[in-house]
């Protein structure tokens, strides 16, 4: 099935808005117009990095030739944009009429409903013929550390923050803890799939957002504390970086590779 324009559409409209919050990449104190909690420098270029992903995804999406290729952006950005509403909802009661997030919630919830019938509606397509490519057990791996830390900050919010290695609040380990769960669902499905018509946007997108991390961090070495979780910090997010890149190496070799032609019969 082609990735046809109005699925391409649906994909402008979500580079519109991860571009919003991608932007305070260069302007962190813009951050506030969009996200509803308060957020320092550091933190706002972190959530924008994240948010950068979107940017990095959706435009793969929108020059991808097929729907195999998009289907699991699809359901990243269903899970992405119905996991920070469900987690905004209990929180609205600390907004006033004047900081209610309006934007927020509307964007959101249409973001959910919207990806989630075009899912619906084409559910059961896309699914690769392709041979299976060797990059599962990374993926795997990816995915269950990625997993693993969302779930402490969404159900640990307190134990996270004291071993961040920097300051951090809360409610943003919570709004943390959704990309990660993200980025987990991402590896799993491409991991059990392993396919290299449906693992590219993946695997590129995971591979800029872990260098913007990087870069993010070595910004603001000041905000880091000593010790173990700094340490532990670069050392997952550099070899997460590098798993990416070795894994997008295989997947366009596999994708290069072309079925043997069969003989023809006379």
């Amino acid at each position: 099935m082609p990735n046809n324009g109005w699925l391409r559409l649906l994909f402008i409209l979500v580079l519109g808005q991860a571009l919003i919050l991608g932007q305070a990449l260069v302007w962190p104190d813009r951050i506030g117009r969009t996200l509803p909690w308060p957020a320092t420098p550091l933190n706002a270029r972190f959530v924008a990095a994240l948010y950068c992903m979107g940017v990095v995804t959706a435009l793969l999406a929108i020059l991808a030739p097929t729907y195999a290729a998009v289907r699991v952006p699809l359901v990243l950005i269903f899970s992405l944009t119905a996991g920070l509403l469900v987690l905004t909802l209990p929180h609205l009661g600390d907004f006033n009429a004047n900081t209610f997030p309006y934007r927020w919630v509307i964007s959101y919830t249409l973001d959910a409903v919207v990806t989630g019938a075009v899912l619906w509606r084409l559910r059961g397509r896309g699914r690769s013929q392709s041979a299976r490519t060797p990059i599962g057990a990374v993926l795997a791996t990816y995915a269950t550390v990625a997993g693993a830390a969302g779930l402490v900050m969404l159900m640990a919010p307190s134990f996270a923050v004291r071993h961040w290695p920097w300051g951090l609040t809360p409610i943003l380990a919570q709004v943390y803890s959704i990309f990660f769960l993200t980025f987990a669902l991402g590896g799993w499905l491409i991991a059990r799939e392993s396919r290299a018509e449906g693992a590219w946007i993946y695997v590129t997108a995971n591979l800029a957002v872990s260098v913007m991390v990087i870069g993010v961090s070595a910004a603001y070495p000041e905000r880091f504390t000593a010790g173990v979780p700094t340490w532990t910090w670069y050392t997952i997010w550099v070899a997460a970086a590098c798993a990416m890149a070795v894994t997008l190496a295989a997947v366009v070799t596999s994708s290069r590779r072309r079925p043997e032609t069969a003989p023809v019969s006379p």
